[in-house]
């Protein structure tokens, strides 16, 4: 019998909850891209050129203030997309986008995007996730007022196990910093105390997660309400 060669499977949720004949018309506007860790792929201020349809590896939105400061804001994962502005009519990002764990995505022109936006089911698609993302990023900064950070670094380190290929991720003490909004000596600390009660191990900028359960029970409301609402708009 000759060999059927069958597609490759749909990784992004965005993607994979279109309509086959609408993911087929998407297709050849679709570039399959590496996503190289720690790489810049939007820088606040600029216009987006493309959006981001990521089927493994996690980006970082990143807000940069006039000081040099950076804060994240939230993360996207194979369940988004990178540059949802473009859906409700914005031409620039006011964020950074930056590679958090390295992977791959379906890239997509702008323009493209934009010629798809008036029919078929991805108008509704992207709604739901444009206020998915919403409530992450809300929900990120009443955290950042709320909570210790022992429960905001267990929350983060869940969201990225979340989006990694294993229980084993590359993390360096200053980017937990940054990412969290403290100084690296606190960072150090809080992940010490994971460590201590064997929810984490962290050796030399690798961290592994050995306690699932542990971490979800000390990590704030934030993680639980956030996974809640995505599960609620996009199944």
């Amino acid at each position: 019998m000759p060999n059927q060669s069958r597609p490759p499977p749909i990784r992004n949720q965005l993607l994979a909850a279109l309509p086959g004949e609408e993911y087929g018309r998407l297709l050849p506007h679709l570039e399959s891209v590496p996503l190289p860790f720690m790489e810049v792929l939007y820088e606040g201020g600029q216009p987006i050129r493309h959006v981001y349809f990521p089927g493994d590896g996690l980006i970082s939105l990143l807000i940069v203030m006039d000081d040099e400061t950076v804060r994240e804001i939230g993360v996207i994962g194979n369940e988004g997309m990178l540059g949802v502005a473009v859906a409700l009519g914005v031409k620039t990002t006011t964020t950074r986008a930056l590679i958090q764990l390295p992977g791959s995505a379906m890239r997509m022109k702008a323009g493209a995007l934009r010629g798809e936006l008036e029919r078929g089911a991805l108008p509704n698609v992207l709604r739901r996730y444009s206020h998915a993302l919403f409530t992450q990023v809300a929900q990120s900064a009443a955290c950042v007022s709320s909570h210790a950070v022992d429960e905001r670094l267990s929350r983060w380190l869940l969201m990225t196990h979340d989006h990694a290929p294993g229980d084993v991720f590359e993390m360096k003490h200053e980017f937990l910093a940054t990412m969290l909004g403290v100084t690296r000596s606190v960072v150090t600390r809080a992940a010490g105390r994971l460590q201590k009660e064997e929810m984490i191990r962290y050796v030399r900028g690798r961290i592994t997660v050995l306690d699932r359960a542990g971490l979800e029970a000390a990590s704030c409301e934030c993680y639980r309400g956030i996974r809640a609402e995505y599960d609620r708009l996009l199944g």
